[in-house]
Order: structure tokens, then C-alpha cells, then sequence
């Protein structure tokens, strides 16, 4: 009787076992594909940390522009810094807002410590607009006029997301978006 116990209770285990695993794997194709649906629904720019955006890379530029090979080694002069340049901004951004919640989050919370944080997003906001130009005006200069064109038309995607996320409410990492914002 023993023997038949245990195998029961064995068999009760792995019956329950493959059922959690059932549950997460539908569980993890369920959030794939509405993560997939809502993507598609959205029209969002995002590098994230460990792997950049195919949206940004030089791959993306010579193919969307049609860029020469000429064109491709001035913009791999300027492009490396920039994104660099912004992964920075956006690591110290995330780092920052961290503070600020762990501020708020405590019992004596120094509101003038809050401002100055505040403060620091928006001087971290206004060098990311800054390197933003500055790397299209780059951009432009290595552009004919038919790839000036194109190149608006893409910046124009990422301002116009800008313009809709500020009327949509927050995104990234504390909002309704994913990941990083190539423009925060």
C-alpha cells in the first residue's frame, strides 16, 4: 500500500507540475502577442540598454535612405557618440527617477531634494533635444535632397510620437510605453 501511496502522490506532482508549466507558457505567449499587437497599434522609438533599436541603426538609415557607402562611413563618424551619448542620458534619466520615487516613497520626504531632482531630469531632457538636433542637422549634411526629404520624414515620426505621448500620457519605464525612448 505503501508503495501505491507514493506513486500516487508522484504521479498528483508531476500531474501539477506539467500543469504550471502549461499555464506559464500560455501565459508568456498570451503577453507575446498582445505586447506584439500593442506595438503594432503604436507607433514608438525605443533603444533599449542591452540591445539597440533596429529602428535607429545604420542598417536601418541605408536602407530607409538608401544611403552610399561614402554616406555610410561619414555617418558612422557622428552615429556611435550620439547613441552613446544618448544611452548615457537615458541610464542617468532611469537612475534619477529612481531617486525621486525612493524620495517620495519615504516617511520624511525633502520636497527641496525632489526639486532638484525634477531639475536634473529637466537639464538631462533638454541635453538629449540638443544632441537630438545637433545629430540631424549632422545627418542632413551627408543627405541629397530626396534623402533630406525621407530623413524628415523620419524625424518627423519621432517628434510626432513626442508630441503624442505628451498628449496621451507618461511612457517609458513609468508609463503605458516600453523599454527606453530614443527622444524622452
Amino acid at each position: 500500500m505503501k508503495i501505491e501511496s507514493k506513486q500516487a502522490r508522484m504521479i498528483w506532482a508531476i500531474v501539477a507540475l506539467a500543469l504550471l508549466n502549461l499555464t506559464t507558457i500560455a501565459t508568456v505567449f498570451y503577453y507575446r502577442s498582445r505586447n506584439v499587437k500593442e506595438t503594432t497599434n503604436q507607433e514608438s522609438v525605443v533603444i533599449q540598454p542591452e540591445n539597440t533599436s533596429m529602428r535607429f541603426s545604420g542598417r536601418y538609415f541605408r536602407d530607409q535612405l538608401n544611403l552610399s557607402s561614402e554616406q555610410m562611413e561619414r555617418f558612422r563618424e557622428f552615429n556611435p557618440p550620439f547613441r552613446q551619448h544618448v544611452r548615457d542620458i537615458n541610464f542617468e534619466l532611469s537612475s534619477i527617477r529612481r531617486k525621486m520615487l525612493d524620495e517620495m516613497s519615504s516617511s520624511g520626504c525633502d520636497t527641496v531634494r525632489l526639486k532638484s531632482l525634477s531639475d536634473s531630469i529637466g537639464h538631462l531632457h533638454a541635453n538629449l533635444k540638443v544632441l537630438t538636433y545637433k545629430y540631424y542637422l549632422d545627418f542632413k549634411k551627408i543627405c541629397n535632397k530626396e534623402q533630406k526629404e525621407k530623413l524628415d520624414s523620419l524625424f518627423g515620426a519621432i517628434f510626432a510620437t513626442d508630441i503624442q505621448a505628451g498628449q496621451s500620457g507618461p511612457r517609458g519605464p513609468y508609463g503605458r510605453g516600453r523599454g527606453r525612448r530614443f527622444i524622452n
